[in-house]
């Protein structure tokens, strides 16, 4: 009788019971995750590195801001102008200017239809002395909401923790 009487005690003081998430709830965590992880090292980086920029500039919401180099865009059309501004960005056809993006450790906090957080990101490419490497590093700090079903940046600023080496010049 004292043990039963000391586990009534021990669930009284444990407070109410949590309920654990629907199957769907879960499911719906897990698709919101990975929907995310394709945005950012996916469907953003493909666009970039592809220089497809009306693509690039469809992963932001339509009033969806981008900070980088100390120039902030603000909406698609202002983001597309950026890029598609010549001498913004080197030609494609320039194989000394060919940059790939690598993104790793993201991290993203989902709540509804927002998620902040961010990714490490490296530029590797081939350096002014002719040898390929990683030519800079940093992060991007994002926030991101659902727009037509889909995942898209709201709002992300391009960090540059790390410049190592200049790309080769023309």
């Amino acid at each position: 009788m004292k043990f039963i009487t000391s586990l009534v005690l021990a669930a009284a003081l444990a407070g109410p019971a949590v309920a654990a998430p629907s199957a769907e709830a879960r499911l719906k965590a897990v698709e919101d995750r990975q929907a995310i992880e394709q945005l950012v090292g996916g469907d953003y980086v493909r666009a970039l590195d592809g220089r497809n920029w009306e693509a690039y500039a469809a992963n932001f919401t339509q009033d969806g801001q981008l900070a980088v180099f100390g120039t902030t865009m603000n909406g698609r059309a202002d983001i597309l102008k950026y890029f598609t501004t010549p001498g913004k960005v080197p030609p494609p056809s320039d194989p000394q200017h060919r940059i790939l993006h690598i993104i790793s450790n993201l991290s993203y906090r989902i709540e509804g239809d927002q998620a902040s957080g961010g990714a490490y990101w490296q530029d590797v490419g081939v350096a002014a002395n002719g040898v390929p490497g990683v030519l800079s590093a940093g992060h991007y700090e994002d926030e991101l909401r659902m727009e037509g079903g889909r995942w898209k940046f709201s709002k992300r600023t391009i960090v540059t923790d790390v410049q190592t080496i200049a790309p080769a010049a023309k």
